[in-house]
C-alpha cells in the first residue's frame, strides 16, 4: 500500500466522518423551522406598514404637498429658463438633424424590443 501523505483538510474531513454522531431531536428542527419564516414574514409586514403611517404622518405634518407644489414650479421654472437661454442661431443644422435622427433610432429600437 502506497503511503499518501494526507493534507490537514482531509485529516479533519476524516475525522469527522468516523466521529459522526447523530443527535435525536424529535423533529425539533423542522418544527423551529416551520415557525421562522412566518413569524418573519409577519414582522415584515407589521414594520412596512409602521413605515407607511409614519411616512404619511409626516407628509401630513410638514405639509408634503406644499413642498411637492415647490419642487415641480422650480422644476418647470428652470426647464423654461434654460429653453430660453439658449442660442439656437450658432448650432449647426446637421447637429439638429442628427439628434433627431438619433432620438427617432432610439424610439423605434425601445419599441420594436417592447414588442418582442
Amino acid at each position: 500500500m502506497e503511503n499518501k501523505k494526507l493534507t490537514d483538510d482531509e485529516l479533519i474531513m476524516m475525522f469527522f466522518e468516523d466521529n459522526r454522531v447523530e443527535l435525536p431531536d424529535d423533529g425539533f428542527s423542522k418544527r423551529v423551522m416551520a415557525q421562522l419564516p412566518s413569524r418573519m414574514v409577519k414582522l415584515s409586514r407589521l414594520w412596512t406598514a409602521a413605515c407607511w403611517v409614519v411616512g404619511i404622518v409626516a407628509f401630513i405634518v410638514f405639509k408634503g404637498w406644499h413642498q411637492l407644489g415647490l419642487l415641480f414650479q422650480n422644476a418647470w421654472g428652470n426647464l423654461v429658463g434654460a429653453l430660453s437661454s439658449m442660442d439656437l442661431i450658432t448650432v449647426s443644422p446637421a447637429i439638429i438633424w442628427m439628434s433627431l435622427m438619433i432620438l427617432v433610432s432610439l424610439a423605434f429600437y425601445e419599441l420594436v424590443r417592447s414588442e418582442a
